[in-house]
């Protein structure tokens, strides 16, 4: 599915999974380098940036949560951007990409405000509201284990086993996600003012501060839920010797 938006010379393309037709799209449209064009359809493996004359390829992975299984997984996002355009490419949907390309498709004030000024900027402000959707999902890891730690000092320790395990996995999927995308906002932080213009700097430095609080709190709750498994195990064994000596003195 792709969808276009286009103001003061600034075109955004959204394509949701992409197919041939898509890519026969961008090609007949766009001078696009074909190493580019050939990577839209298979999945990567890696974060990316790829520099060429006219245009930047950039491929990172957002953390998602699976409510039903309880889970973070990670999701792919292609994004191709010139002097005047930007192109994102993902499979399923991305909640914070999607609320931003509906703001400026829907409400004409938000699309003036945010799509007005250099194309740089645009691409900023879809790089921020996905680290700072990351920030709120931290946010959560951070209320789970206060939760975690008042459960296992209420004497819920056998009950905090597979919470802790969950929390654990959670970290772990957001760490492997989170950590690869540094390559990409330190370059943005180094090169991209020279591809958009100094004016950016600012905003690009501004990314790679967001990314590296957001790695800073995951290593503190990776940290944390560590310690929280540690003591939960030494209660979960002295509750156990407790009642094991207790059952030998009746026998």
């Amino acid at each position: 599915m792709r969808s276009i938006i286009e103001h003061g010379g600034i075109t955004w393309i959204d394509i949701q999974d992409p197919a041939k037709e898509d890519v026969d799209f961008l090609q007949g449209k766009f001078a696009f380098h074909p190493l580019v064009l050939d990577q839209i359809i298979p999945p990567s493996w890696t974060t990316k940036v790829e520099t060429f004359p006219s245009h930047l390829f950039l491929v990172l992975f957002v953390p998602v949560y699976n409510k039903e299984r309880q889970e973070m997984r990670a999701r792919e996002l292609d994004i191709i951007v010139t002097k005047d355009l930007l192109v994102t490419i993902h499979y399923k949907s991305i909640l914070p990409l999607k609320k931003l390309f509906d703001q400026c498709n829907l409400y004409e004030v938000e699309r003036k405000k945010i799509m007005s000024q250099r194309i740089g900027i645009l691409m900023h402000q879809v790089l921020h509201k996905i680290l700072e959707d990351c920030g709120v999902k931290i946010s959560r890891i951070g209320k789970k284990l206060e939760t975690i730690e008042e459960s296992i000092f209420q004497g819920q320790e056998k009950k905090m086993l597979k919470e802790i395990s969950i929390v654990k996995a959670d970290i772990i999927n957001f760490w492997k996600t989170i950590r690869p995308q540094k390559g990409v906002v330190t370059s943005l932080r180094d090169t991209g003012p020279q591809f958009f213009g100094q004016e950016t700097a600012p905003y690009f430095s501004h990314l790679r501060n967001h990314w590296a609080r957001a790695m800073s709190s995951l290593f503190a709750y990776k940290e944390t839920i560590e310690a929280l498994e540690d003591t939960n195990t030494s209660l979960l064994s002295h509750k156990t010797n407790e009642i094991v000596r207790i059952l030998t003195v009746f026998s």
